[in-house]
């Protein structure tokens, strides 16, 4: 079995879709050996069994919710889906599955309902303010849902739905030093780094993938023709800036900055 967690601020958008026709109408109940579009709520704790309209018990969650308008998202949804290869269940047996489920949460006391809209799966919606005005902060919810997935697994002889794993938490310490080693490149690295910037995208697909796994990881020596061009060859090339260009730009600077610090010959006045 496996759950998915939601949390939202209004109740009213939750229940309308959980009744609603579904994206492709593919939200179906059956009631009375007929099949119906829309959803029914097969569980609760509020009296409202049997329900296939949201207005039928969304009034009641959202009553509690207004003894706490300083809680946000106070509406928290989980969906349970039946593993691929489990058998279709029925719905006093999907209702036991959520009463379970919600005590597992240790929300079994604040409003909630469940309900069904396929086969395979139901969705049940709580608030996490209760009657009295006690919040359910709802901590460490997904690990605390996982765990109750699998105790229902073993009950009702279920197939265990694969988890998402859980790697042991690091110590800020550890994470700098794998933050240090990842950022620690070598110099011949950071030098085969400048020297791939050289060639253009075209020039660099056209190199052979070996040629270019080498140019990464190896010396240069092994890359045949790579080098770094000296910096006095890579000016070489260039045409130098004549004196003309250069006496006038810098009468122009000194034109624009201090005007009054120009001869008369720099001014025109000396024909």
């Amino acid at each position: 079995m496996i759950a998915k967690i939601t949390r939202g601020e209004r109740v009213g958008d939750i229940a309308a879709y959980l009744h609603g026709p579904g994206k492709s109408n593919e939200h179906q109940y059956v009631k009375d050996g007929q099949r119906h579009s829309g959803g029914m709520v097969i569980a609760s704790n509020i009296g409202a069994e049997g329900a296939t309209d949201s207005a039928q018990w969304a009034a009641d969650v959202r009553h509690t919710q207004r003894q706490r308008p300083d809680i946000t998202k106070p509406i928290w949804q989980a969906s349970l889906r039946a593993a691929p290869g489990d058998r279709v269940m029925g719905d006093q047996e999907w209702a036991n599955i959520a009463s379970r489920f919600m005590d597992d949460m240790g929300v079994g006391e604040h409003p909630w309902v469940a309900v069904r809209h396929g086969k395979d799966h139901i969705h049940v919606v709580v608030s996490r303010v209760n009657d009295t005005g006690e919040v359910w902060h709802g901590r460490n919810d997904r690990r605390q849902a996982q765990s109750a997935c699998t105790r229902i697994e073993k009950q009702h002889d279920l197939e265990h739905a694969p988890r998402r794993r859980t790697q042991q938490k690091k110590t800020v310490t550890q994470q700098r030093q794998e933050y240090r080693e990842a950022a620690a490149v070598a110099p011949e690295q950071r030098r085969l780094r400048r020297l791939v910037k050289q060639f253009t995208p075209e020039q660099w697909e056209a190199l052979d993938p070996e040629v270019q796994r080498v140019m990464r990881i190896d010396s240069r020596e092994r890359v045949p023709g790579a080098h770094v061009r000296p910096r006095d060859t890579a000016q070489a090339g260039k045409p130098k800036r004549s004196t003309a260009a250069s006496d006038a730009s810098t009468i122009s600077y000194r034109q624009r900055t201090n005007p009054h610090t120009l001869n008369s010959h720099e001014q025109g006045y000396g024909r």
